[in-house]
């Protein structure tokens, strides 16, 4: 009787991330099976890998051979302390969230639409995000409150590196303006010897926008116009006075989740000035990003998952998981404050 001999086999995730499908949780693999035995060998069933769990570790494995050099952008300080609503808020009067003193209140932009009829509107989601990452990027590298937006939404998707289709074109359209039309204000608590109160602070992300898009949107057509904003001297100066650095390529690996590009950026900006171990409550985590969960409990499960996969991109972040709360360790900074800056597409 010949002997068994038992052959492993690694599948290769880089090629399979050549597609570009719908769902970036599909697997890399769909094949499934028993184990068999051909001849001789033991064939073991593809390993399945989801496609967005690829896309990240194909992202850590560059970084750690150091064949992928960073591509610094900038996210504003407010949005890396509190964060945007993950899903359509809906009707609510307010979305609030809370990172110990400071609390983040937006009302909603009223939105005209084309029949001339008006709506409430939350910026929510991935694409306000990645916009948010997009203008204070150019903000803080260019010096200037004025942002170009391009002639095309294809061109400004491309800046965003999302793919172009009807479907997205749309949904950037309606959070562009909920996200330029929201009101929003930060407050806090303010202690003195002589007594204390609250500060607060009302702005909007943008004084002005003019958005022109191509009727027909074909490769190479244009608006007649530039779309640009202008972004209010309160967001701007926040920016240009207190920017986060950020790992573009790491939020293009950590994609398709809002929830992880908060975790990520959070993370990153903590660890800019924690200084010693710090403990975090899950109430308290769930108040600064959860919020539309109906149990902490279900706010904790999803956060671990999410903070497991930033971890893949940043595994340098000493971040450990008790019942009760979260442990944050002083932990090497994910950008570098070295690293020389170029403006994106170039």
């Amino acid at each position: 009787m010949s002997s068994v001999r038992a052959h492993w086999t690694i599948v290769a995730m880089s090629a399979a991330m050549q597609a570009s499908p719908a769902d970036p949780d599909e697997p890399i693999e769909s094949t499934s099976g028993d184990l068999e035995i051909v001849d001789d060998a033991v064939q073991w069933p593809p390993i399945r890998v989801p496609r967005s769990r690829a896309k990240m570790v194909n992202f850590a494995t560059g970084r750690e051979l150091g064949t992928d050099e960073q591509d610094i952008g900038f996210s504003a300080r407010l949005f890396a302390q509190v964060s945007l609503p993950q899903r359509n808020p809906g009707t609510i009067p307010y979305y609030e969230r809370r990172n110990g003193d400071v609390r983040l209140t937006i009302r909603p932009a009223l939105v005209t639409q084309k029949d001339g009829t008006r709506e409430d509107r939350y910026p929510f989601g991935l694409l306000p995000r990645l916009a948010l990452t997009y203008l204070s990027t150019e903000a803080f590298l260019t010096k200037s409150p004025v942002i170009d937006l391009g002639k095309s939404m294809r061109s400004f998707l491309a800046k965003l590196d999302v793919d172009y289709s009807g479907r997205n074109a749309n949904l950037v359209r309606a959070q562009l303006q909920a996200l330029f039309g929201a009101q929003i204000s930060v407050d806090g608590l303010a202690v003195t010897d002589s007594g204390h109160g609250t500060v607060e602070e009302y702005f909007q992300i943008a004084k002005s926008v003019q958005l022109w898009w191509a009727n027909k949107e074909g490769e190479g057509a244009t608006g007649l116009w530039s779309s640009e904003v202008r972004l209010s001297e309160e967001f701007f100066q926040s920016i240009v006075n207190a920017p986060v650095p950020v790992d573009l390529k790491a939020l293009r690996a950590l994609g398709g989740s809002s929830l992880r590009i908060d975790i990520y950026m959070w993370a990153t900006h903590r660890m800019f000035y924690l200084r010693r171990p710090t403990r975090i409550k899950w109430v308290d985590l769930n108040n600064q990003f959860g919020g539309q969960y109906a149990r902490v409990r279900a706010f904790k499960a999803a956060f671990i998952k999410a903070l497991h996969e930033v971890m893949i991109v940043y595994p340098t972040l000493n971040a450990e998981v008790h019942d009760d709360f979260l442990l944050l360790r002083p932990s090497l900074t994910h950008v570098p404050s070295n690293k020389p800056l170029r403006r994106i597409g170039q």
